[in-house]
């Protein structure tokens, strides 16, 4: 599902339905976005760049469920093919929810709350908190809503961030690793953490040299192990440039251009 911000930064991911409908909300489409000014995520524009890495793994897990659950006897092939579809990716919404549990209680602790979710989403925040506080990082503000009108999106990260005279956005991520292999390279992370610095700190110009940002990788198949990896400011400044070429393919393929011109 696509998501969508107004120019105040506020989520507009449903609209309301018609009375009487069977659901009270459905999801954003690009019509609602044209007609209410809506600005598209960064998650969202960059849904456009192929990642061959995501695409492999997703077709792993389905052949991995077949190879464990081949069809049944009188199991047509369309049949098949839905039941694969939906129970090789079950664990995944798992851990989304996981995810989901353990950014909720990360947000709550730098507001200063008492974190909701306990069991494992507690461990992996409290460990991931951790890192961040060893890595030297000052909250700004959390839980960070942003638009960039120049450059025609908005999105919401964790948090911007100061260390020393450097300022900079930290994203928290939960990831499955193996013991012993070092962190794969997440295509997608660098230009959003690039994305969200401009439009935060930069008021939509260029990154300047004492900006940064970082990404906070927490385990969720090895206990405690939090990975903190920093980007100087020049990378993001090359990942931005990425990210405008997602934007102008973005634009050209919804046939609808968000920016506020000047």
């Amino acid at each position: 599902m696509s998501h969508w911000y107004n120019a105040e930064g506020k989520a507009c991911h449903t609209q309301p339905t018609k009375k009487g409908a069977k659901n009270a909300t459905r999801p954003t489409n690009i019509t609602d976005a044209r007609a209410q000014g809506l600005f598209p995520s960064i998650t969202t524009i960059m849904g456009v760049i192929d990642n061959p890495a995501l695409n492999r793994w997703k077709n792993s897990r389905i052949v991995e469920w077949c190879f464990k659950a081949p069809p049944g006897p009188e199991e047509t092939l369309e049949e098949y093919t839905g039941t694969a579809l939906e129970k090789a990716f079950e664990e995944v919404a798992d851990a989304a929810d996981l995810g989901t549990d353990t950014h909720a209680n990360i947000e709550a602790y730098t507001r200063g709350e008492p974190m909701p979710y306990q069991g494992h989403a507690f461990d992996l925040a409290w460990a991931g908190l951790l890192g961040f506080q060893k890595a030297g990082y000052t909250v700004d503000k959390s839980e960070v809503s942003v638009v960039c009108p120049q450059h025609g999106y908005a999105g919401t990260t964790d948090c911007a961030v100061t260390k020393g005279s450097m300022c900079g956005i930290v994203d928290f991520k939960t990831i499955r690793t193996t013991p012993g292999k070092p962190l794969s390279y997440r295509f997608n992370h660098l230009p959003q953490i690039a994305a969200y610095h401009v439009a935060y700190w930069c008021n939509g110009g260029v990154i300047t040299d004492n900006g940064f940002g970082a990404n906070v990788y927490i385990s969720t198949t090895e206990p405690n192990r939090v990975e903190v990896v920093e980007y100087t400011a020049q990378e993001m400044r090359d990942a931005f440039d990425m990210f405008l070429s997602a934007c102008n393919i973005w634009r050209y393929a919804n046939k609808y251009d968000p920016r506020v011109k000047a």
